[in-house]
């Protein structure tokens, strides 16, 4: 009776513990759930027209162009989409919070799970009352760690969530429900993640290194091996299925990234040994670094990181090997595994902090078997010293991670302090100096906005986005001859970006040339419908078009004569008598804009026209003065 009281009370004490862990996660993000959009949430969120509809759910499934306004970044990710369309629909619009509520329901219900994974996986290497602290506080580590706080705060990166989320989900449903295996229904949350994200194929060579290390035992004679054989295999055949799936609904317009696939694939090892330290260390987490594809295996750092590869590997055979620290070498071995998708697809970035969302499970597991293990020892087993240091120690550390989580957060408050921070840990990143350079001209800090771009120009100087940006600064600053070069470089240099067309187009509707500006919106459109910038400029120059009036076309005379564009000034003056043939002062503009460009006779001719339907017109009157005076200035024709 004492006994079963025991396991009660010690029930009843891991229940308030769960409930205390959850507090203490959602204490250290509560200053993340007002930060503002980042990164691709622009084309996959804010600029998207298709998520703000739930009736277009059918849609993400069967068209992948939904799921962004970059072509380039159109994707099959319809579950994705689905989230952030109902997102779109309980916030009533584009209100950050709402998305990052959802974002954390699913992180803290990954917690949940993945205490019960690592606290599973304990218990198969050594029978203990403290397994379930440790698989607490493992899982706790994990959910306060600053490198995955870039992730919970990063919208778009609530792929990495999901699919990781499906993984762990998984694995909780085989280990917990050894009933259902016959039915492989522990295959679905997995195969269901890769409508997230692609990476979650990888669980098949997760749960084949699981069955293998640990499972072993309770395969029986002559059948067990069969039905083991496959449980083994159909996660393969499901998940290669659905990838399939995948691969095949994503438009050809989707691109990588990647310039060079061999250099990109030299330089994993390192990228894989700057993971694997900022576990550990993580002093230095930016949210887009600038380090560079290595162009050759001379690099030292190539070597380095081959030698961390080799030693991880040998570190993890040697920890497979015994039963107490079997879990140390599962974690290293699901680290390296779940790596694979990024290491060996080349992508646009070399290293980026999102990508080790599910990589980073696998050392929060090797921790709890190292804590498991140190338990076990002769030196903490008999003395409550050593128990005392290692849970103190733990201790300390979880408090520091959610220190840092919590500072973290606020680097991604807004887009002005994510890139100030970039451009000060990652200053050789042309991305990054660009939009904090972005963030300045929002303010209207045009010649700070300049002095960023230019910076990165060195660096990038074929970056379209990057010219598109310099662009439109320079425009701020009436630069208009070099803005407009700069505008059809970047048109040249990404002829299939709709941002291209979208802002120069933005750029000569501000100048008051609608046509023009409406004939790039119709490229723009036709490479992406689903772009809203796109749409309310389209409208609002349609808008405009049916508007126009005798006096709006001389308004816009009159600026387009005080900027200097004389051509324009004729333009917009002789639109005006279409409308109004008696339109004296657009006949007096013509004038002038003659004059300007020394067209006297002409000139001459409309002035005429607009003392005859104005007699008083006395500015007519001293452009037509003007314009004999420059006459009679001319050389007279001498007969050779």
């Amino acid at each position: 009776m004492r006994a079963r009281k025991n396991d009660i009370a010690a029930a009843n004490l891991v229940i308030v513990a769960s409930f205390l862990v959850s507090a203490l996660v959602l204490a250290v993000y509560a200053n993340h759930l007002h930060n503002s959009f980042h990164f691709d949430d622009a084309h996959t969120i804010e600029n998207n027209a298709a998520i703000r509809s739930l009736g277009n759910i059918p849609r993400f499934f069967c068209d992948a162009t939904t799921f962004s306004s970059l072509p380039s970044n159109q994707s099959y990710r319809p579950l994705l989409s689905t989230l952030f369309a109902i997102d779109y629909r309980l916030g009533g619009g584009l209100h950050p919070f709402v998305f990052h509520l959802s974002i954390f329901i699913f992180f803290v219900a990954l917690l949940g799970l993945l205490a019960r994974l690592v606290y599973r996986l304990l218990e198969a290497t050594a029978d203990s009352p403290r397994n379930v602290w440790i698989a607490l506080g493992a899982a706790m580590l994990y959910g306060l760690h600053p490198a995955n706080a870039d992730t919970v705060n990063y919208i778009s990166a609530s792929s990495d969530v999901v699919s990781t989320l499906g993984i762990v989900a998984s694995f909780v449903l085989y280990l917990e429900f050894p009933g259902l295996r016959r039915y492989y229904l522990y295959i679905i949350p997995a195969a269901v993640a890769l409508l997230a994200k692609p990476v979650a194929a990888v669980f098949p060579l997760l749960f084949a290194a699981y069955c293998l290390l640990f499972d072993r035992g309770s395969v029986e004679e002559k059948t067990g091996w069969w039905r083991r054989f496959r449980e083994i295999v159909m996660p393969f055949l499901v998940c290669g299925l659905v990838l399939l799936l995948v691969q095949g609904m994503t438009p050809r317009t989707w691109v990588a990234g990647a310039r060079n696939t061999r250099h990109y694939l030299i330089t994993q090892p390192y990228v894989a040994w700057r993971y694997f330290r900022t576990f550990f260390w993580p002093n230095d987490l930016s949210a887009d670094y600038d380090l560079n594809p290595f162009a050759t295996t001379d690099d030292p750092r190539f070597w380095a990181g081959l030698l961390f590869l080799a030693l991880i590997v040998a570190a993890s055979m040697i920890a497979l090997r015994r039963r107490g620290t079997r879990l140390i070498g599962f974690g290293l071995l699901w680290f390296l595994i779940a790596l694979l998708p990024t290491s060996l697809f080349p992508l646009a970035e070399v290293m980026n902090d999102h990508r080790t969302f599910l990589p980073y499970i696998g050392l929060a597991m090797a921790l709890a078997g190292t804590l498991s293990f140190l338990f076990t020892t002769r030196a903490v087993r008999d003395g409550k010293i050593g128990k005392i240091g290692l849970t103190v120690a733990a201790s300390l550390l979880l408090c520091l991670a959610g220190y840092a989580t919590f500072q973290r957060n606020k680097i991604w408050q807004s887009e002005e302090m994510l890139w100030r921070d970039v451009t000060l840990k990652s200053p050789n990143n042309p991305r990054g100096l660009m939009n904090y350079g972005t963030t300045l001209m929002a303010r209207g800090d045009y010649q700070g906005a300049l002095d960023y771009f230019h910076r990165a120009l060195v660096i990038a100087p074929q970056y379209s986005s990057l010219l598109v940006n310099l662009a439109i600064a320079e425009g701020g600053t009436r630069q208009y001859q070099i803005a407009e070069k700069h505008f059809a470089e970047a048109l040249q240099l990404a002829p299939s970006s709709p941002d291209s067309y979208t802002f120069y187009a933005r750029y000569l509707i501000d100048h008051d040339r609608a046509a023009e500006g409406q004939a790039l919106l119709g490229k723009a459109l036709a490479l992406s419908p689903a772009d809203v910038t796109a749409q309310e400029l389209w409208h609002q120059t349609t808008s405009v078009q049916t508007k126009a009036t005798p006096e709006s076309y001389l308004a816009l005379s009159l600026r387009r004569y005080q900027e200097g564009h004389y051509d324009e000034a004729l333009a917009a003056a002789q639109s005006a008598l279409a409308l109004r043939r008696d339109y004296a002062e657009a006949w007096n503009n013509i004038c002038a804009a003659n004059n300007k460009l020394g067209r006297y006779e002409t000139a001459q001719e409309a002035c005429a026209e607009a003392l005859r339907l104005k007699p008083d017109f006395e500015l007519a009157r001293n452009n037509l003065q003007y314009a004999r005076e420059m006459m009679a200035q001319r050389p007279e024709s001498v007969p050779r």
